[in-house]
């Protein structure tokens, strides 16, 4: 009887550690994280931000590693040395372990972001692919903007997408919240 009752408080303490490992949490932190922009007009085809200067869709890839306590893109969308001259950054993007917030950084004085300015019309579409080194625990989510949402492309790939009605405009934040 006491062999018993000693497998199964080691069982039972073997299912409590197992449940309170990194799963517990929509995102581990420390994972690798690219992004990835594209861009969608209304009746036109998916393509990244990249191609918009005629370079491969990798060239402005992104990368970051998930920290807590940083911001993993402080700039992200901002390239030097582009045909059109230097971009500054256009969202700060921070991970937490059950959320996602962007911030958009230009004002109207910023030389490039100003003429994109404005809501989105029907079937425009601005996405931001991140793949993850390592499997995501999302279930679902919630966002505080009604024309954002989060796409789960697969265990490794989730996706923000601003859409039709998106404020595009300087001051304008966001913040998704992780399911689980």
């Amino acid at each position: 009887m006491n062999s018993f009752k000693f497998l199964f408080i080691a069982l039972l303490g073997v299912t409590f550690l197992a449940s309170c490992g990194k799963d517990d949490k929509p995102l581990s932190e420390d994972i690798d994280i690219t992004l990835r922009n594209t861009l969608q007009d209304p009746g036109g085809d998916e393509g990244t931000y990249p191609a918009l200067f005629g370079l491969s869709d990798d060239a402005f890839d992104e990368f970051a590693t998930l920290s807590y306590d940083d911001v993993e893109f402080s700039g992200a969308l901002g390239q030097t040395g582009t045909p059109f001259g230097d971009i500054s950054g256009l969202y700060e993007i921070d991970f937490s372990d059950n959320s996602i917030s962007f911030k958009l950084l230009p004002d109207s004085t910023d030389p490039f972001w100003p003429m994109q300015f404005g809501t989105f019309p029907a079937g425009k579409f601005d996405r931001y692919y991140f793949t993850l080194s390592e499997d995501h625990n999302i279930s679902g989510s919630k966002s505080n903007d009604e024309n954002v949402r989060l796409r789960i492309d697969s265990d490794r790939v989730i996706v923000v997408e601003l859409s039709e009605g998106y404020d595009f405009n300087p001051g304008k934040s966001f913040t998704i919240k992780l399911e689980n």
